[in-house]
C-alpha cells in the first residue's frame, strides 16, 4: 500500500469486480499486485506477458478472497481496535520522510486519510479471520505431534551416507585418441603408486586435475545413493572403506576413487524431527481450513468479474 501511494497517481479508481455489491477498486487490485510482483521475476526482476497475464488473475482472486474474509468478518463480529487501527496508520505515515510527503501522496492517490484507514481496517480484519479460523485451528499440539511421528517413524531416517576423495586426471570431451590413452595411462600409473606404498593423498595434491578436492588431499565430501556419476557411484560402492578403485571414466576424464568413510542410516530422533513435523503438518492444515473457508463462502456469494 505505501508502494502504491507514493509511485501511482489515480484520476478514478475503475471497478474490477463485485462481491455481494461491493465493488473493488483497480487500486486495491494494484496494491495485491504490487505485493505479487518482486516475487513473480526471474533473475533479472523481469517478467513475461504471458507470466504477468497469470499473476493478474491470481491477484484477482487474492483480492475476491481478502474481500469475502472482510464481509464474513463483518457477519461474525469479528473486529480490530482502535487502537491496533492507529498503529498500522502510524506505521505508513513513518515511512515517509514528512507529514508534509505523506499528505501529497495521499493526494496524489487520490485517497483521504479515511479512505486509507478503510484499506487498512479490511486488511487487519482479514489477517484477523485467517487467525481466528485457520491459524488458530491448525495448531497441533505436542501430543499430536509426537503421535504423528510414532505413527511415521519409518519414513524418518538419515540414509547411508559415503565419504570419498578422488584423483582426477581431466579429459577434454574432444581429445583424440591418443591424449586419451595418454591420461589413461597415467592414471593406471598413479594406481601403481598407491598400490606400492605412496600416500593417495600426496598424490592427489600433486597430480589431480580437480584443483579444488585435490590441494586437501583428494576429498570431495560425503555423498547418499543416487547423488553420484553413475558409473563414479558403481565403483564407490563396490569399496571397502580405505580400498581405491580401478580407473572409472565419467565425462569429467579419469578417476581413481577411494571411499574413506560411510555412515550407516541411522533413525532420526523425535528431538531431531519434531519442530518441522510440526510446522509442516499446522501448514497443511492450515492450507485445507482455508480452501475449506473460501469455497464455503465463495459458493454463498454473488461474484462479478467486470470488464475481464
Amino acid at each position: 500500500l505505501l508502494l502504491m501511494m507514493a509511485n501511482t497517481a489515480f484520476a478514478a479508481f475503475e471497478v474490477v469486480a463485485i462481491v455481494n455489491e461491493k465493488e473493488l477498486t483497480s487500486f486495491e487490485l494494484n496494491e495485491e499486485l504490487q505485493r505479487i510482483l518482486p516475487m513473480a521475476g526471474d533473475y533479472h526482476g523481469e517478467v513475461s506477458k504471458e507470466k504477468l497475464a497469470g499473476i493478474k488473475e491470481e491477484a484477482l482472486k487474492n483480492l475476491i478472497e481478502k474481500e469475502l474474509l472482510y464481509q464474513y468478518a463483518l457477519e461474525k463480529g469479528i473486529t480490530i481496535s482502535k487502537k491496533e487501527l492507529d498503529a498500522e496508520f502510524s506505521k505508513i505515515e513513518k515511512k515517509f520522510a514528512s507529514s508534509k510527503k505523506f499528505k501529497e501522496a495521499l493526494k496524489q492517490s487520490s485517497l483521504t486519510k479515511e479512505e486509507l484507514k478503510g484499506f487498512l481496517k479490511k486488511r487487519l480484519l482479514t489477517a484477523k479471520v485467517k487467525e481466528v479460523e485457520v491459524t488458530s485451528k491448525a495448531k497441533y499440539s505436542e501430543a499430536d505431534v509426537k503421535e504423528y511421528y510414532e505413527k511415521n517413524k519409518a519414513s524418518y531416517k538419515r540414509p547411508v551416507e559415503f565419504k570419498a576423495s578422488h584423483i582426477l586426471i581431466k579429459v577434454d570431451p574432444s581429445a583424440t585418441k591418443e591424449d586419451k590413452e595418454k591420461s589413461l595411462n597415467q592414471a593406471k600409473e598413479l594406481i601403481a603408486r598407491i598400490k606400492k606404498g605412496e600416500v593417495f593423498e600426496d598424490l592427489a595434491v600433486k597430480y589431480s586435475d580437480d584443483k579444488g578436492s585435490g590441494s586437501i588431499g583428494g576429498m570431495i565430501g560425503t555423498f547418499h545413493k543416487g547423488t553420484a556419476d553413475p558409473a563414479f557411484e558403481k565403483a564407490m560402492l563396490s569399496l571397502k572403506v580405505g580400498e581405491i578403485s580401478d580407473v572409472v571414466e565419467t565425462l569429467y576424464g579419469y578417476h581413481i576413487i577411494k571411499l574413506t568413510g560411510i555412515r550407516p542410516e541411522t533413525q532420526l530422533t523425535y528431538d531431531d524431527v519434531g519442530a518441522s513435523i510440526k510446522s509442516k503438518q499446522e501448514k497443511k492444515k492450515g492450507e485445507e481450513l482455508y480452501k475449506n473457508l473460501i469455497d464455503e463462502l465463495k459458493s454463498k456469494a454473488k461474484i462479478e468479474i467486470v470488464n475481464k
